[in-house]
């Protein structure tokens, strides 16, 4: 839980408070009938409520004291074992008074050291969990021994029958485990929301470019392979911005970010809705489009070089920078004829093509076969 140890003590001894206050409701309207009377031990009665009030107080105090001294950093470190060992005495206290052999008992028990070891460092559980469960195999054994009563708040005629024939015991067994179980689910809900919530944000990292917004090489990467399992062709397109390191070493990097993501974001504007859109590194960006059309893939670029080139970023009321881009563009015909690595080599050199012939336009891998066979006739 992303949550501080003030916040996560202050919770855990506000439930407790809550929880200990329902006991108190339920013995003094228990006790109030006259026909539950018989059930319950009227000589420990007034020494129980009297111990169950001193908790409720000290589970609010806690709560106060926390805020009270919340700025000093080592408290921090040291409340949430004053947490736990409170929280946990005060609850095999309870535990002992209504037997702690019982559903409620051993089910709470259960279930508040699994919310702990969730919400706190294993370390500090432990500590504080392990002289508590020592406490609980002493009040075990001495119950077993007959050295102190068992379930001492419930009268002798009522330990003496069948505990499950009993309607009071069953409600009792059902009213002081239910809070348990409720709150536990509800910090086990906001614990997994948080982390879907954390796996959601990690995934988002690893697949996004934390400048552009858009997929980054990884995500492109996986796309593409995944289109090569489903037998589909495709088509990448490579775009280089032209003279960016210029524009990097004038006016700065944070410019050179700007346009970046400006060019990001006329890319997604001009790709059809299948179509994906991510940075390749650098300046470099890079448009996978379904289908494996060359003639689609280039008209995109195209339209994409076209947005680019008219784009205007202004620096100020009398500055303004201008942009264009180079493209090359490869398609992948039969998904089993060319690996991943191959068809964004063939768009590399495309692009290298528009380089070398002028910038600010768009060339495709077949035009760098044309080439080389005329290269090689002027060699002839």
């Amino acid at each position: 839980m992303n949550w501080s140890n003030y916040k996560k003590c202050s919770l855990v001894l506000l439930l407790g408070g809550i929880d200990v206050l329902l006991w108190i409701i339920w013995w003094y309207f228990s006790e109030a009938k006259v026909d539950i009377q018989p059930w319950i031990n009227q000589a420990f009665y007034p020494t129980y409520i009297r111990m169950l009030s001193f908790a409720t107080i000290g589970f609010f105090a806690l709560i106060f004291l926390i805020r009270s001294l919340k700025k000093i950093s080592i408290f921090e470190k040291i409340i949430p074992y004053i947490t736990i060992a409170y929280f946990g005495t005060i609850f095999i206290y309870g535990a002992y008074c209504i037997g702690i052999f019982s559903p409620a008992s051993t089910a709470g028990f259960v279930s508040l050291i699994t919310v702990g070891l969730v919400l706190f460092e294993r370390r500090v559980v432990y500590l504080t969990v392990i002289p508590i469960s020592g406490f609980m195999l002493i009040c075990i054994v001495l119950s077993l021994t007959g050295q102190i009563r068992y379930a001492p708040i419930f009268s002798e005629e009522l330990l003496v029958m069948p505990l499950y024939r009993n309607a009071f015991w069953v409600y009792c067994m059902l009213y002081f485990y239910i809070p348990i179980f409720f709150a536990s689910l509800v910090l086990f809900e906001v614990l997994l929301t948080q982390w879907r919530k954390r796996e959601k944000m990690i995934e988002q990292v690893s697949i996004i470019d934390p400048l552009t917004g858009i997929f980054n090489r990884r995500k492109i990467s996986e796309n593409i392979d995944m289109l090569k399992q489903q037998q589909s062709s495709f088509a990448i397109v490579l775009l280089d911005l032209d003279y960016f390191k210029d524009i990097n070493d004038k006016y700065g990097h944070d410019i050179g970010d700007i346009v970046l993501q400006q060019v990001a974001g006329i890319l997604t504007e001009n790709i059809h809705e299948e179509d994906i859109v991510g940075r390749f590194g650098g300046e470099e960006f890079i448009i996978l489009t379904r289908g494996g059309q060359l003639a689609k893939a280039i008209d995109i670029a195209e339209r994409c070089r076209k947005a680019i080139e008219k784009e205007v970023i202004l620096l100020d009321t009398q500055r303004k920078i201008s942009i264009t881009a180079s493209f090359g563009v490869a398609a992948s015909i039969n998904p089993f004829g060319i690996t991943k690595e191959e068809i964004i080599r063939q768009a590399d050199q495309a692009l290298y093509l528009a380089k070398k012939n002028g910038r600010n336009q768009v060339r495709h891998f077949l035009e760098i076969k044309i080439t080389h066979s005329m290269e090689s006739k002027q060699v002839i």
